[in-house]
């Protein structure tokens, strides 16, 4: 991606790595603050459910950690150890003063593979992040690859993009092919309920799968 693509609507969104990464940065320093105000609570519905799938002793990877909110909600429930990656490195930097994660890389998810080995994680978790990926089937699967079998993969996506992209049948696609056994899909969910863009017209879905 080439930063040739404007970034200035969480709405709209954008699938270009050069805006994404200069738009979270500018919006690091309020981040956590301003969607404290718009109600989300994604990261911490995302945390209660994969939690109890977890011990202390998982790896766990939050795929997507921006300033750490999934793994802050995480580490009050389990001791795993956490490794974060994001293209942001103004929320790295934010990300690494809460002392919660044991790895934390900047990363492009646009470009798979990523940088891990196979079978290396107990569990992956992407919280608001699909917006974001123009090959949202490449990502899923690598993310599949580095997550070990019968471990697990939870991801969140908003439910305008989830119809737009036919997410419903790309989930069944990969339980077919063998990827992943679907343990659940949510109804939508409140994403943003006091933000102005989002209000109640555009929620979140959540996935849960096993990986096979």
């Amino acid at each position: 991606m080439n930063g040739d693509e404007d970034f200035d609507s969480l709405k709209v969104g954008s699938t270009d790595t050069v805006a994404i990464e200069s738009y979270y940065d500018d919006w690091a320093g309020t981040y956590d603050q301003e969607l404290k105000e718009w109600h989300y609570s994604a990261p911490a519905e995302a945390a209660d459910q994969l939690a109890s799938h977890l011990s202390d002793v998982s790896n766990v990877l939050d795929v997507g950690c921006g300033t750490g909110l999934f793994a802050k909600a995480l580490s009050s429930k389990c001791k795993c150890a956490i490794t974060g990656i994001d293209i942001s490195s103004a929320s790295l930097k934010k990300a690494r003063h809460l002392d919660i994660y044991n790895d934390l890389l900047r990363c492009d998810l646009q470009e798979p593979p990523l940088p891990f080995d196979t079978s290396l994680f107990d569990a992956v978790a992407s919280v608001g992040v699909m917006t974001y990926i123009a090959q949202p089937r490449a990502l899923l699967t690598d993310l599949c690859r580095i997550v070990k079998p019968n471990g697990h993969l939870l991801f969140t996506h908003r439910d305008d993009r989830w119809k737009e992209q036919g997410f419903a049948a790309l989930m069944k696609e990969l339980e077919v092919s063998g990827v992943w056994e679907i343990l659940d899909i949510s109804d939508p969910r409140p994403y943003l309920p006091r933000n102005a863009e989002f209000g109640d017209n555009i929620k979140v879905v959540f996935a849960f799968c096993r990986v096979c």
